[in-house]
């Protein structure tokens, strides 16, 4: 017969390391949590830093969302401006180009009308200075000695003037008023009749004076005399002499007494005025209403 055997465990120590067990796997449990709390707090705090990052960049994107919204309409107002402006801009120059447009007809049309004005003129110049010979030659042979050769030479120069100024373009006799316009302009024209009753007729400006002279002496004095009452003339003088049916005496007090009176004149000026003269010769007078 077999005998049994009963086999005896003692529990006290299996509890010891069972409780060392659970204990050793409570305390890695612990360490494992501690790490992954600890793991979890480290990504969270990483977490909320991104997220503040985010924030601020999001804050920084929103300004530079609203500077530019900002600029964009500030852009907008001023292209609206500026597009304001070219409208108004385009529409004055409009308005001033229709404004120098009508100026400019006008003028254009002003000018035809001046340009035939001055053609008419000039064609009525050319008519007048078509003088017939039959009454230019009385005219012309009426100076003091008619038949030297200086007055003959003198006469057909004149003619031949007159002539070419007739037979001229209407541009080529206005040129020549307008020249004769300038030489008035820069010198006195001073003009002395001698009446048919002997009496000089000193015409200044618009100063016009009477006397008598029967001499040389009194002439240039008299002459004198009223040259010192009118006012400083211009740098050139021109004295026109001409006369009616006078004595002839008279006359020859006159033609000698110009170059006189003209040198005196000349020194009494210190050389600030020339004073030339020039014999018209005959020249019917003028009554009242002629004039």
């Amino acid at each position: 017969m077999i005998s049994r055997r009963r086999l005896t465990f003692q529990l006290t120590p299996l509890l010891d390391l069972l409780l060392i067990v659970i204990f050793a796997q409570f305390m890695d449990t612990q360490e494992t949590t501690a790490r992954i709390e600890q793991r979890a707090e480290q990504q969270v705090q990483q977490a909320e830093q991104k997220v503040e990052k985010l924030s601020q960049v999001r804050e920084k994107a929103l300004q530079k969302i609203v500077t530019l919204s900002e600029r964009e309409l500030q852009s907008q107002r001023k292209a609206m401006q500026a597009e304001k402006l070219a409208i108004e801009s385009m529409k004055r120059m409009q308005v001033t180009q229709q404004i120098l447009t009508k100026e400019n007809r006008e003028k254009s049309d002003q000018l035809e009308r001046v340009q035939a004005q001055r053609d008419r003129v000039a064609e009525l110049v050319q008519q007048l200075f078509q003088i017939p010979d039959q009454m230019l030659d009385p005219i012309l042979k009426s100076k003091a000695d008619p038949d030297t050769e200086k007055t003959k030479a003198e006469l057909q120069r004149i003619k031949k003037q007159l002539q070419k100024l007739a037979g001229a373009k209407a541009e080529d006799v206005v040129k020549h008023l307008l020249t004769y316009d300038e030489l008035t302009k820069r010198s006195d024209i001073w003009e002395l009749y001698l009446t048919e009753n002997g009496v000089f007729r000193l015409k200044i400006g618009d100063q016009t004076t009477d006397f008598r002279a029967d001499s040389l002496e009194s002439f240039v004095d008299r002459f004198y005399a009223i040259y010192k009452t009118v006012p400083q003339p211009k740098s050139l003088v021109i004295i026109l002499f001409s006369y009616g049916d006078a004595r002839a005496s008279v006359r020859f007090a006159a033609t000698q007494g110009l170059p006189v009176i003209a040198e005196r004149l000349r020194t009494d000026s210190s050389g600030r005025t020339r004073y030339e003269y020039a014999v018209i010769g005959f020249a019917p007078e003028q009554t009242k209403a002629e004039n």
